[in-house]
């Protein structure tokens, strides 16, 4: 079955964070996986007690986001009653935590899959049954997420021949590969439970050609 690839787009605010149970909940570098899927099963109406759907969701797509524009990092103070501890158990009392975001981000996501899924993500995307955010509900969208939908299997060279410059995080290796991060954030068959992925780092076009330049001077 042929393979396509989905493009969507975000800007403005964004808080795409790691596993923690630390006061400090920081943000990621780059949009997590997990994240991704969360976004798709919002469009898609996916509720936290079918949790199987969105494993078997993931397990068919292949994700690859860029990092167009990182931001400017802030900390915002909250407080939280009834929080998790690290060992998964709900503790009684209030707590302050320390929450991280990015201001005026911008970011490009490449989801690959057989055509027939990906036209249906993408028709969701456009008229989601949940409001979809940026990571945490205070980021919400702004612009339209749907962007378009390429002739590409490769989720990584998808947003490479874009030409819209960032480094790309992937699932695939894609051309331009220059490093690979080992991340826990890939969806389980058990909700609230991730698996360790090796992500592979593709250069930009434009750090590609920052790269040969520094090269061909030294």
């Amino acid at each position: 079955m042929k393979t396509r690839t989905l493009i969507l787009k975000t800007e403005g605010m964004s808080a795409y964070g790691l596993q923690t149970f630390d006061i400090h909940r920081r943000v990621n570098h780059f949009p997590t996986r997990s994240a991704v899927l969360g976004l798709l099963g919002a469009a898609l109406g996916i509720t936290r007690d079918r949790h199987r759907e969105l494993f078997e969701l993931s397990e068919q797509l292949d994700i690859a986001v860029q990092v167009n524009q990182c931001g400017e990092k802030m900390v915002d103070y909250h407080t939280v009653q009834n929080f998790r501890s690290p060992q998964g158990k709900i503790q009684n009392g209030t707590k302050p935590t320390y929450r991280e975001y990015w201001c005026d981000s911008a970011h490009t996501f490449a989801i690959s899959g057989d055509d027939k899924l990906v036209k249906h993500l993408a028709a969701k995307v456009k008229q989601p049954v949940f409001s979809v955010f940026q990571g945490r509900k205070s980021c919400p969208l702004t612009r339209p997420l749907f962007e378009l939908i390429l002739e590409e299997a490769n989720p990584a060279n998808a947003l490479k021949n874009l030409g819209l410059g960032g480094q790309i995080f992937s699932d695939i290796a894609g051309v331009n590969k220059v490093a690979t991060l080992q991340v826990r954030d890939k969806t389980t068959s058990e909700p609230r439970k991730y698996a360790m992925r090796t992500v592979h780092v593709c250069a930009s076009p434009r750090g590609q050609i920052e790269k040969e330049n520094n090269d061909e001077s030294t």
